[in-house]
């Protein structure tokens, strides 16, 4: 990633801030949905409710359509309450909103896999030019999502490709992830949200989920499953806002870009 100096001049720094600029981003930038849509065919973590949506009411029959929807809580894009993980955390509806929107720097690691440690994070943040006030950091990377078989076997997909069998003896690709030194930078630099476009901040293979203790402890939301195929690295305004769903440990969300220009 080339330097690319970053000019944050008119950056909102509060919510009334906030407010006044999203009315002017509407008039003068493009809005750019970057939320993984919830259907039948939609991804799960594994283990994870396999989403399902019935019609229950129909124009022929009662005058109006409704549907019953049944998918698990940390489904498509989706924010991760602190009670996710931690004893006592907060839930999702009392998550801080105002956190969840401002301006927020995309990082590129898509040609990465592994770990995304402090220094790999650092490098590209100051390769960026980016500011030091800035709350929101989002994390391209080339992930892969891992899905039920007919055989029960798991399988990988990319984000674009759709379903692709594992072959025999042949390891199986990984995106990028925080490893703990990374999580810690966040926490460090002072961030307020942290998002990714895979399943999990953590490896997906994690059964202690060491980031996701280090970055929800450090009072920082986590969005994950974002959708970053065609978006560019850079500055943008963010916008995520979870379901109100009461007592609940996380919640689907609806996530915006807005450009600057």
């Amino acid at each position: 990633m080339g330097k690319t100096p970053i000019n944050l001049k008119g950056i909102p720094t509060n919510l009334e801030e906030t407010q006044a600029e999203v009315e002017k981003l509407k008039v003068h930038g493009k809005i750019i949905d970057i939320t993984t849509p919830i259907s039948p065919l939609t991804q799960t973590f594994p283990g994870d409710p396999t989403p399902a949506i019935e019609r229950v009411c129909t124009l022929e029959e009662e005058g109006c359509t409704v549907s019953k929807l049944s998918f698990g809580s940390h489904t498509g894009t989706h924010v991760d309450a602190p009670s996710h993980v931690l004893k006592n955390g907060l839930t999702v509806d009392k998550l801080e909103l105002k956190n969840l929107m401002g301006a927020a720097l995309i990082l590129d690691f898509s040609s990465l896999s592994g770990e995304l440690t402090a220094g790999i994070l650092e490098k590209a943040f100051r390769n960026m030019g980016a500011p030091e006030n800035i709350q929101i950091l989002l994390l391209k990377t080339e992930a892969f999502f891992r899905k039920q078989g007919k055989t029960g076997e798991f399988s990988f997909s990319g984000a674009e490709s759709g379903s692709q069998d594992m072959e025999p003896g042949k390891e199986k690709p990984s995106s990028a992830y925080l490893d703990e030194s990374g999580a810690a930078w966040i926490v460090e630099k002072g961030f307020k949200t942290i998002g990714i476009d895979g399943f999990s901040v953590d490896d997906i293979d994690s059964e202690t989920l060491p980031a996701h203790h280090i970055l929800l402890s450090g009072n920082l939301n986590v969005v994950e499953c974002l959708e970053f195929s065609s978006i560019e690295a850079g500055i943008y305004f963010f916008l995520c806002l979870p379901l109100k769903i009461e007592g609940c440990d996380g919640a689907p969300a609806r996530a915006l870009l807005i450009s600057y220009s």
